[in-house]
């Protein structure tokens, strides 16, 4: 079997798997932690095709392997092929976190509550009885709706140019959810972006996943993007007055949940979210 995760001398290795994932933050985000933590672990990139996947899982089995992020495109594999599942991944069908459970390996999503614990940290607000329309209906769309759902949000309205996945999004948000469209960005309490428009480097970059005329003063509007820092979507609604968030939260939130998984102790946040605002900041 070929050697993916290589863990340094005496070192206990975690590593993202992904493809393309080589550009991930994950290694600067947990080795920052570890060294503040002085805990023995060295975090890395690896790039893998979806060959791969079951050997890189087989090969985690292994007591010098700690753990595992998992990016696009490989998360709906993994989930198929871990021992178990927590209860987010299985209605997700997707796991962006490998642990141990003694020899089983669990596959968890921490992306949803990542998201919800982001919120309340940065808006000192609960998310309980607001209404929220979230843009898009991917991965990202379908775990914020169904934790959204889970913390007692009054409406989760999903929008995307696809009804179908629309609906399929926002149904994970219980009774609670339903598809919808971007005109009624008006009446919500809180807007929520997860495409990838106004990404760096996407090709998008000077477009908006809606129009400023339909946001307004008061309103929190979240973009899931993080690089850049502040999106021409994040600009406008800054105009107008709305309160702004931008992906940073939820990327150190999920990463932190992950990393307390892993570790059996509580992640370093600060220390994480300084050193990805610097590196992206370069």
């Amino acid at each position: 079997m070929a050697k993916f995760l290589i863990p340094s001398a005496g070192r206990t290795a975690a590593a993202v798997i992904g493809d393309p994932v080589l550009h991930s933050l994950s290694p600067t985000i947990y080795n920052a932690a570890f060294e503040h933590d002085q805990v023995n672990w060295s975090y890395s990139a690896v790039s893998i095709t979806a060959e791969q996947v079951s050997d890189v899982l087989e090969e985690m089995r292994q007591s010098e392997i700690g753990g595992l992020s998992v990016t696009m495109p490989h998360k709906e594999a993994v989930a198929n092929l871990v021992d178990e599942t927590t209860a987010h991944a299985k209605r997700l069908g997707a796991v962006n976190c490998v642990s141990k459970n003694g020899g089983a390996l669990v596959g968890h999503n921490t992306d949803g509550e990542g998201f919800i614990k982001a919120v309340v940290a940065e808006t000192k607000e609960e998310t309980e009885g607001k209404s929220y329309l979230v843009i898009g209906a991917g991965g990202a769309a379908k775990a914020v709706a169904l934790a959204l759902g889970e913390a007692g949000a009054a409406e989760v309205i999903v929008s995307s140019r696809n009804d179908s996945k629309s609906r399929k999004a926002a149904s994970l948000a219980g009774q609670v959810g339903r598809s919808g469209s971007l005109s009624e960005a008006e009446e919500v309490d809180v807007i929520i972006n997860a495409t990838p428009i106004g990404m760096r480097g996407a090709g998008n970059e000077n477009q908006l996943p809606l129009p400023v005329e339909v946001m307004h003063k008061g309103q929190i509007v979240v973009d899931l993007i993080y690089h850049p820092l502040e999106t021409e979507f994040l600009k406008n609604a800054s105009r107008i007055g709305a309160r702004t968030m931008n992906g940073i939260g939820m990327l150190i939130h999920q990463a932190a949940l992950q990393y307390t998984l892993w570790t059996n102790k509580e992640a370093p946040v600060h220390i994480m979210q300084e050193a990805v605002i610097q590196q992206i900041s370069k």
